[in-house]
């Protein structure tokens, strides 16, 4: 198990989890958020191939609509 900072809350998930795993794990809709791993933002692209490591920091950013 690897610990993740996910929105500054800590979380302990398997080696070699992926961002869509992690969403999953999370029950997160990965609709309308944007997400970034020790503050560089990851496209959408590259959820399924990017693994955490150790340590890092995730930030899960929710699209909100405002006038």
């Amino acid at each position: 198990m690897i610990n993740i900072k996910v929105n500054n809350q800590n979380h302990k998930f398997k080696v070699n989890s992926t961002l869509d795993q992690v969403l999953e794990m999370l029950d997160i809709s990965p609709q309308g958020i944007a997400l970034a791993v020790n503050q560089d933002i990851i496209t959408k692209l590259l959820w399924s191939t990017h693994t955490l490591t150790e340590g890092d920091s995730v930030l899960i950013i929710t699209a909100t609509q405002g006038g």
